[in-house]
C-alpha cells in the first residue's frame, strides 16, 4: 500500500469518527461535539495531503518565493560568502593536487627544494625530450610540472 492510499484510508477513518462524534453530540451529550472538531480537522488535513494538493501548494509557494528573489541558503550575503568559501576551498584542494602530481611527474618528494626541482627537471627532460626519441606528451607533462613548481 503506497503512502497516498494509506493517508486516504486514515482520512476516511477520521472522517467516520468525526461523523460518529457529531451524531453522539447531537443525540447524547454536547461534549462529543467538542471531540468531533479535532477529528474533523485531522481528517481534512490527511485528505488534503493524500490528494496531493498539499505538495502542489508547497511547490508553488517555494517557486513563488524564488521568483520574488527570497533568500535561501545560497542567496544573500551569507550565501554568497559560503559560495566564495567553497570555491576557495575547492581551488586550494585542486592546487594541492596539482602540486602533488607535479612532484610525482618529476619523481620528487614534496619537501624538495628549488635546486632539487631544477635538477630533477633537467634529468627528466633528457629522458623524454622528443628530439632524443622521447614522447611529446611526457615531455609536455614534465615541462608543465617544472613550471608549476619553479618560483615565478
Amino acid at each position: 500500500m503506497n503512502g497516498r492510499r494509506l493517508l486516504g484510508a486514515l482520512a476516511g477513518v477520521f472522517a467516520t469518527l468525526t461523523a460518529l462524534f457529531v451524531l453522539l453530540g447531537l443525540t447524547v451529550t454536547p461534549v462529543a461535539l467538542a471531540l468531533a472538531v479535532p477529528f474533523g480537522a485531522t481528517a481534512y488535513f490527511l485528505w488534503y495531503h493524500a490528494s496531493g494538493r498539499l505538495a502542489d501548494r508547497v511547490a508553488a509557494s517555494v517557486g513563488d518565493r524564488r521568483a520574488r528573489g527570497a533568500r535561501d541558503a545560497t542567496t544573500g550575503p551569507r550565501g554568497e560568502r559560503r559560495k566564495r568559501e567553497r570555491r576557495a576551498t575547492r581551488e586550494r584542494r585542486e592546487a594541492e593536487a596539482a602540486d602533488a602530481e607535479a612532484y610525482r611527474v618529476l619523481g620528487l618528494d614534496p619537501a624538495a627544494d628549488d635546486a632539487a626541482v631544477e635538477d630533477a627537471y633537467r634529468e627528466k627532460v633528457k629522458e623524454v625530450h622528443p628530439d632524443r626519441g622521447g614522447d611529446e606528451r611526457a615531455f609536455r607533462e614534465v615541462r608543465e610540472a617544472y613550471e608549476r613548481l619553479s618560483d615565478p
